[in-house]
């Protein structure tokens, strides 16, 4: 029997240790990502590079590509806690610079992710985190709902991603950014 100062029973601890092993789970994934691309990661890799035992990546994931789906997950609100808080308080262009200045400086994983088969993954992770930051988004056109602007927006921001990263990788982040602004980003948001 175990007493009530035992940490197993406290949950703030549960918690923590969940955190903990995820949060090991996704750097792993990041690390291997940046070596190798998706279909070669297999889930002892995963548990190898977490330090973390094979049947615990289990408890925290059925499959690989839950784990994977996480860390999509994980690296699109990332990506959009670095720059939709700058459409509230500069241009769109700022804002489109910043975030590919943000996949570039981490190229390998958003390549891996791009372009090594998690693409659907991304684009519903930014979708439903653009959708839950919509206080964040600087109002889109009269004629265009916000949840389908939010949408259209996210699925043209991921296949201009994808798109630089697998056919256009001489392209700098500047130079990305204008393109994405001058197709899709000011008409969206209209000129301000």
């Amino acid at each position: 029997m175990t007493s009530k100062s035992d940490p197993q029973d406290d949950p703030k601890l549960q918690d923590r240790r969940i955190r903990k092993t995820r949060n090991a789970i996704r750097a792993a994934l990041k690390t291997l990502l940046q070596r190798g691309s998706i279909e070669q990661i297999t889930i002892k890799d995963i548990a190898r590079e977490a330090d973390i035992g094979y049947t615990t990546f289990f408890r925290h994931f059925g499959t690989k590509e839950a784990a994977i789906a996480d860390f999509a997950d994980t690296a699109a609100a990332e990506l959009l806690d670095a720059t939709l808080p700058l459409l509230s308080t500069s241009d769109g262009l700022t804002s489109t610079l910043a975030l590919c200045h943000h996949v570039a400086a981490n190229r390998h994983v958003w390549e891996a992710l791009l372009t090594g088969g998690a693409a659907d993954y991304v684009r519903s992770s930014l979708a439903a985190h653009t959708t839950e930051r919509a206080t964040l988004w600087p109002p889109m056109q009269d004629w265009l709902p916000a949840d389908k602007g939010t949408i259209l927006a996210t699925g043209m921001v991921v296949e201009t991603l994808t798109w630089w990263l697998a056919h256009a990788p001489e392209l700098s982040p500047e130079q990305v950014a204008q393109i994405m602004n001058h197709t899709f980003i000011s008409a969206l948001l209209g000129a301000r």
